[in-house]
């Protein structure tokens, strides 16, 4: 149970702050004995998945806002 709500509170707290977490999820993993052949592409697509969802919420307050570039 801890395995599944801990990399959704990492997503949060680092993408609150603007970053990915690739290092949470790797921490998070090699605390739980996943071999390092599979922590690398998962913390990779975890940490593409997470900026991206802050960057789309980000650009959208900007165009909602009028602001152009």
């Amino acid at each position: 149970m801890s395995f599944l709500f801990f990399p959704f509170m990492l997503a949060f707290l680092y993408a609150s702050v603007g970053h990915g977490g690739a290092s949470g999820y790797l921490a998070l993993m090699a605390l739980y004995g996943i071999a390092p052949q599979e922590m690398k592409p998962t913390a990779l697509v975890l940490n593409l998945f997470v900026s991206l969802t802050s960057f789309i919420q980000y650009y959208r307050g900007i165009i909602s806002k009028g602001i152009c570039f």
